[in-house]
């Protein structure tokens, strides 16, 4: 990667809004950004992972960091596709690799966040809530995102009765109830 494409990240990541809230009447300029929605998912990863290592299961809160703020790195060259777009989309991941390795950035976190690893679940377990919680927000605001919200909200509740997740029940069940009244 050379300082060109490290700007190209940078610079994208701040200014793509993400689509899926701009389908829903969420004007460009309330948008939450790619970076926003990363350092969020980053920010829950962290909590969630010390909340988890308390429960004595050995993880790296820094790794699960790493691979929140990542896990949408493809997104700065290839767009922010909504859920229900890239769930049709097969070889969406593939494509993103491909742009990953293309910017030569990433792409082991890129893996992480696909794989197995208990950081790439809290990661993937971050981003969502993240995306749950800004529902949440914009809901409050008076946009019409009950669906997304509705629909982030089936997959969290399924995925925190599974380890390490159902350890902390309790912390999950606060941050989708009550964080955001």
């Amino acid at each position: 990667m050379n300082e060109v494409d490290l700007e190209r990240i940078l610079a994208g990541g701040k200014s793509l809004v993400r689509t899926g809230w701009m389908q829903r009447g969420v004007p460009p300029a309330v948008g939450e950004t790619v970076a926003q929605h990363s350092w969020e998912a980053g920010v829950i990863a962290y909590y969630l992972s010390k909340k988890i290592l308390e429960k004595g299961v050995e993880l790296s809160p820094e790794k699960a960091v790493t691979i929140a703020v990542f896990h949408d790195i493809g997104e700065t060259l290839l767009g922010d596709l909504p859920k229900w777009a890239s769930d049709k989309l097969p070889q969406k991941e593939e494509i993103e690799l491909e742009a990953i390795k293309e910017l030569g950035l990433g792409e082991e976190l890129f893996e992480e966040y696909k794989g197995k690893s208990l950081e790439g679940q809290v990661a993937k377990f971050s981003e969502m809530l993240s995306t749950y919680l800004q529902a949440k927000r914009y809901l409050k605001q008076g946009y019409d995102v009950g669906e997304i919200l509705n629909s982030y909200l089936k997959v969290l509740e399924e995925v925190k009765k599974k380890f390490p997740f159902n350890l902390i029940e309790d912390v999950i069940n606060f941050l989708i109830n009550d964080l955001i009244k």
